[in-house]
């Protein structure tokens, strides 16, 4: 079953698992990634793909990503060689349970059915009881039951009655469910009523309120945990549980009411990664470094490689593929081979996710941490029988490939180990976008161009060091899974792919967007005098805050490090200065995106990307970039910062001691500093103006005041 969703909305809010309403109405789930309409094997579903992000893929543990397909259906006199018409994304029904709107009467469905179950009585009370009604299409309930692992399964009506499952399944027709409503307006008013047919008319077998079915104590336990009734696993994503046929493996965990369209229902975890070019040398001309960015044609001149006699590619094969695809192009066919065979010939090994393993490994057993010609033709012979390359051609570039991944995974050594790839990876995007122009580097997906610190004024000038203006640059964002109840969850990658597709797969979803952005790098200096001379007074103040961030941290079985005041600096200001952009350039709030760069080890970050996160496949048409020339970002970030000097809601917000999701903020509300969540990387935490400029009782201790 199918119904219209975006092709970014099957990522990101809709992901597998999300229950979607449509109209109709009908509720429906996001099924799994088995059902996807995606066969690696169809080269027509190639177009579906996406090879070209290697670092976040092997982070993620996966060899590529894939697009959801978009809806195409045929035209009359359209051409007749259209390919991928009419694939659509996989949903199914749920909840399972329905209600008649007229009287009541419960009915299970499956997750296949299309239509929902019709019922035409009897009604159960009035001066109608025991007569048939005009038939009604049922509804399905408001109510449906999670745990923390993940998993989703109905109410358990039947069971919250303290009847047996196999004799009241929502089928028979002599026995049946009632759901009522009595009129009150807490759940103590919605009663579900036992009922079956007999020869003296309808009998009640049993009748029971909600009240209570919601309650959840501290340790968890919910008023399901009293009744031993424990979670049984289901996953109607992937048609697990009583709408299916495949039994199921129980979970354990506490399971806990809530209502169908919840928010902490699901949170869909999204993983993203900025474009950064591999292939730099400052002494090729930019229209080949150019060229080797373009990741089919790079894949088109790397095959030619592997059918040549030598292993190489020559530039007769070269010219031949340059004609063929870029035929406009003024390239010279020798150059672009030589290219090729320096820069990107050994990516025939570390493109593949298992082969780039294997290397890491054998770099690791060796004396002095490099891969010998003998290693390499070794490992050749076994992953890439056919390719007949001189081994110790590739000896220095895969030497130096391994050193740049081993410098950066060193980087992140000092983090904790689910922490290294973030950190790994935000570093080579803040390496990329603080270098002074981009010389060397292919500029089809990231063009980075500086604009000297002098030529702004004094505000800019004593807290940043650097403003870099993004007008192009790449976003990939990868779905890797979801969570329930809390935003966050503990659940490793193995069981996390047990939620979102039956067998683990080497790819994941994601869509690709193309936009601009503005990097800021606060001064160092300035930074270090701010802590040492108020580093004291905002720790003191991020007291409570951190204990309530650990607090929820604990309830969810995650690790938080307490926040540092120069963290909830950078952060806070990115809202602020978001906030200002929205006014200034007519961007929908919804529409710029924070990305946070922050370490205090080993490589030290405090940089600030804002970037427009709704960009097509041609990118923004530069709105944004131009508020971060000289002049205009000056009077933006002024702007911005008179106007977090007073909020709505002060002296309470100013004032406050922890508020805002998870009593994590400070002095920050939805009047002065909240932002939707798809632009906050933080789900709206570690905010406060005091960082900005200062509080009531001390207005020096701010970093701008």
């Amino acid at each position: 079953m199918s119904r219209p969703v975006r092709r970014s909305q099957a990522v990101s809010p809709f992901g597998v698992g999300a229950l979607v309403d449509f109209p109709g109405p009908v509720s429906l789930i996001h099924a799994g990634l088995d059902a996807w309409p995606f066969d690696e094997k169809n080269p027509d579903h190639r177009e579906f793909r996406v090879d070209d992000e290697p670092r976040l893929a092997r982070r993620l543990g996966v060899d590529f990503f894939v697009q959801p397909p978009d809806f195409r259906q045929v035209e009359r006199g359209g051409s007749g060689d259209a390919v991928n018409l009419g694939l659509k994304l996989p949903f199914l029904r749920f909840p399972l349970w329905h209600s008649c709107p007229r009287c009541g009467r419960m009915f299970e469905a499956k997750y296949h059915h299309r239509l929902a179950p019709e019922c035409d009585g009897p009604i159960g009370s009035g001066a109608d009881k025991g007569k048939s009604h005009r038939k009604r299409r049922a509804i399905q309930v408001r109510f449906v039951s999670v745990c923390r692992s993940g998993h989703l399964r109905d109410f358990p009506w039947v069971e919250w009655l303290g009847l047996e499952r196999a004799e009241w399944d929502g089928v028979r027709t002599d026995r049946w469910l009632r759901l009522l409503s009595t009129g009150s307006a807490s759940i103590a008013g919605v009663v579900v009523v036992a009922e079956r047919a007999a020869s003296s008319g309808l009998v009640e077998v049993a009748r029971k309120s909600l009240a209570g079915a919601f309650t959840v104590e501290s340790s968890g336990a919910s008023a399901f945990t009293l009744m031993k009734l424990m979670c049984d696993g289901q996953n109607p994503a992937l048609g697990i549980g009583d709408g299916g046929d495949d039994p199921t493996d129980p979970c354990g965990q506490d399971l806990r009411a809530v209502l169908r369209g919840a928010s902490n229902l699901y949170f869909g975890d999204v993983r993203s990664s900025i474009y950064v070019p591999e292939v730099e040398d400052s002494g090729l001309p930019q229209d080949v470094l150019d060229l080797l960015d373009d990741h089919s044609f790079k894949q088109e001149l790397l095959n030619g490689a592997l059918a040549s006699e030598s292993g190489t590619l020559g530039a007769k094969a070269a010219g031949v593929i340059l004609r063929r695809r870029h035929p406009e192009s003024e390239v010279k066919a020798e150059v672009l081979a030589a290219a090729v065979n320096k820069h990107i010939l050994h990516e025939i090994l570390t493109q593949p996710r298992l082969i780039a393993t294997a290397l890491v490994q054998k770099a690791k057993t060796a004396v002095d941490g490099r891969v010998t010609s003998k290693m390499l033709a070794d490992l050749i012979e076994v992953a890439v029988p056919d390719w007949s390359v001189d081994p110790g051609l590739l000896v220095d570039s895969v030497n130096s490939w391994l050193r740049h991944r081993e410098g950066l995974e060193a980087a992140g050594a000092q983090q904790r180990a689910e922490d290294v790839s973030d950190c790994t990876y935000r570093a080579e995007e803040y390496r990329a976008f603080s270098r002074d122009g981009q010389d060397g580097l292919p500029k089809v997906n990231l063009l980075v161009r500086s604009k000297p610190i002098e030529q702004y004024t004094d505000l800019v000038r004593r807290s940043f060091s650097r403003v870099a203006l993004l007008d192009k640059l790449r976003e990939t964002r990868a779905f890797v899974g979801f969570s329930r109840i809390y935003t966050s969850s503990n659940t490793p990658p193995v069981e996390r792919w047990k939620l979102i597709s039956r067998t683990q797969r080497n790819w994941l979803p994601a869509v690709v967007v193309r936009g601009e952005g503005i990097f800021l790098v606060f001064d160092n200096e300035r930074l270090a005098q701010w802590n040492t001379n108020f580093g004291a007074n905002h720790k003191e103040r991020l007291k409570h805050a951190n204990r309530n961030l650990q607090a929820q941290a604990q309830r969810r079985e995650v690790h938080a490090e307490d926040a540092s005041p120069t963290l909830v600096l950078l952060h806070t200001f990115a809202h602020v200065l978001i906030s200002q952009l929205v006014f200034d350039c007519g961007y929908g709030s919804s529409s710029l995106r924070e990305r946070i760069y922050f370490s205090e080890t080993h490589p030290q970050m405090t940089g600030v990307l804002i970037y427009t996160a709704a960009g097509d496949s041609e990118g923004t048409m530069g709105g944004l970039v131009r508020m971060g020339e000289p002049g205009q970002l000056d009077r933006t970030i002024a702007r911005a910062l008179d106007r977090a000097r007073w909020c709505s809601s002060d002296p309470v917000c100013i004032e406050s001691a922890g508020q805002g999701p998870d009593n994590c903020n400070l002095a920050a509300c939805h009047s002065c500093a909240l932002l939707p969540e798809t632009s906050c990387e933080m789900q709206n935490r570690l905010l406060d103006r005091g960082m900005l400029i200062g509080v009531l009782d001390d207005p020096e201790i701010g970093f701008f005041s």
